[in-house]
């Protein structure tokens, strides 16, 4: 199987390298796609459109502009700018000096922003001047040099220069820097449920690869024309933006997500392709909208951040795109699996086959291989995976283990080769000493008609060290009482996997990519239990 996956990757490789159509260098899939498509929009966002010509000649200037300033290889360059344009001339234009760009959230406290500044301390910042960034702004500013703070805003200036002006003070000729695919490119900042951060360093070259998979793995080409929505300050909108500007194909982005504008910008601008997380991909399907637009242009309907139940993918395909596809994927190895419209009428509760440059296999708590059909850690090698932690060795060591990376999931394959998650090492709740996955009981719970959302947690309990509690918000109108709850679990599952207590609630919390907020339910679970 290793010997099949390093063919595999060699394939890859040539077709990448072919005739210079794909280059290993993330600048120079620009240069490329300004050469064969100089006049072709690249990305079209609510305060302009730009060209592939563009794009190329400005974050020129912008290079030269940082390289003038003393920015160059190696160096880091913050990174807090929201969906427009300006987020990807400020990321192309530090890869072509060999440069790495670490995006800052905009979502992160002050006292998150300061621990960031001090921890990574950016040689340059390119910040975006909005309500969100405020705390950020000021901490930049009392970090680095007016000249290297970077400002996009719609108003007055003070303390920073303007992206304009730094383009046109920026020489137009091209940068003469050699930026090597091994090269870090990228720090990804992974969403840890505790502690400090993790910063996944990505190279050029497995970002190009990544990029590439998606033409590789569904047929798509520079034609490709998308809709984008998701935030592209998260990694996920991020990459399916670079991912067809790496094709040449063209980006409309929305900064919000408005289900009658997004129907309206499909079918105006007969878009190909989009990507979702499920809360938006049901939210669309239950507009009131949309049966006004036509939705036949779109080939491709992406879903990530979670998974999509097998009748909303039914109701997706008939009413969206025949194209629908799932991926589970981290920061951490890229895509892992996909799971494409066929697959869910018959395989809707696993989350697919590996992806064509993926090996995988299942340990146990002690690193050993389990047999087939046995839950264990996923662990895979694949050469879309990072290349490692920044600054941040021991987390680098756990997840290469053994040459191999560990994605703290647990889950088997069945004997067709689909991927079942039982659940996330990390979420596990340890009942009595047996391993729990709320997974697993939030699904029980979904087949409750009276149910619209669950979302399990484990909290600390003298009886069983962690005992397992359910937030459940209900359909309109419905009723249910929590034992019901209970007792449709133990007939369904082990009995201790049952909830010991079920709180019903409006909703549940969320991040800002719509994904279930765990830690704060199970802040919000002991505080119950306390009182």
């Amino acid at each position: 199987m290793i010997e099949e996956l390093g063919i595999r990757i060699s394939l890859l490789l040539t077709i990448h390298s072919s005739l210079g159509e794909r280059p290993m260098n993330i600048g120079e899939s620009l240069t490329r796609n300004a050469q064969h498509f100089p006049d072709k929009r690249a990305i079209v966002d609510a305060h302009r459109s730009v060209t592939y010509v563009e794009l190329h000649q400005r974050t020129d200037r912008l290079a030269n502009y940082l390289l003038e300033l003393g920015v160059g290889q190696g160096d880091l360059v913050g990174l807090s700018v929201g969906s427009r344009a300006e987020h990807f001339e400020a990321l192309f234009a530090i890869a072509k000096i060999g440069a790495v760009a670490i995006p800052f959230d905009f979502n992160w406290s002050a006292q998150e922003c300061d621990a960031m500044v001090r921890f990574f301390a950016p040689k340059a910042f390119f910040i975006e001047v909005r309500k969100e960034t405020e705390a950020l702004l000021r901490l930049a500013r009392g970090a680095i040099p007016a000249e290297m703070l970077i400002l996009i805003a719609d108003g007055e200036l003070y303390d920073g220069i303007g992206m304009e002006s730094a383009v046109e003070l920026g020489n137009p000729s091209e940068p003469q820097t050699i930026v090597d695919g091994k090269d870090p490119f990228l720090l990804m900042i992974t969403s840890g449920t505790t502690g400090f951060p993790k910063a996944c360093s990505i190279n050029h070259e497995t970002y190009a690869l990544r990029c590439l998979n998606y033409s590789v793995s569904k047929g798509m080409n520079h034609n490709e024309r998308a809709l984008m929505a998701l935030p592209v300050h998260f990694n996920a909108g991020r990459g399916s933006v670079m991912a067809i500007l790496y094709l040449g194909g063209t980006i409309i982005i929305q900064e919000k997500f408005d289900a009658e504008r997004f129907l309206q910008a499909i079918e105006r601008e007969q878009i190909t392709y989009t990507m979702l997380v499920p809360v938006l991909c049901e939210r669309l399907l239950r507009s009131e909208h949309l049966n006004k637009y036509r939705t036949t242009s779109l080939r491709f309907l992406g879903i990530t951040g979670g998974h999509l139940s097998q009748e909303l993918a039914r109701e997706a395909r008939q009413r969206l795109s025949p194209g629908i596809f799932e991926a589970y994927a981290s920061t951490d190895c890229g895509q892992i699996t996909t799971v494409d419209a066929e697959d869910w009428e018959t395989h809707g509760d696993t989350v697919g086959k590996p992806i064509w440059c993926v090996l995988l296999r299942f340990a146990d708590n002690d690193g050993r291989e389990v047999p087939r059909g046995e839950p264990g850690e996923i662990c895979l090698r694949t050469p879309l995976a990072i290349q490692g932690y920044y600054r941040n060795p021991t987390a680098t060591d756990e997840f290469l283990t053994g040459g191999w990376c560990h994605t703290g999931d647990i889950g088997f394959l069945d004997q067709e080769g689909y991927l079942h998650i039982s659940g996330r090492k990390k979420n596990m709740v340890k009942s009595g000493g047996i391993s729990v996955f709320p997974e697993e009981i939030e699904d029980a719970l979904r087949r409750h008609p009276a149910v619209a959302e669950v979302a399990v947690v484990g909290f600390d309990s003298q009886q069983w060290g962690e005992a397992v509690q359910a937030f459940v918000v209900l359909n309109p109108g419905a009723n249910c009482i929590a034992d019901e709850l209970i007792q449709l679990c133990k007939q369904s599952l082990a009995p201790y996997k049952a909830p010991k207590a079920v709180k019903f609630v409006a909703a549940l919390p969320r991040t800002g990519l719509g994904k279930i907020d765990r830690g704060k339910l199970a802040a919000l679970t002991n505080q119950l239990n306390e009182n």
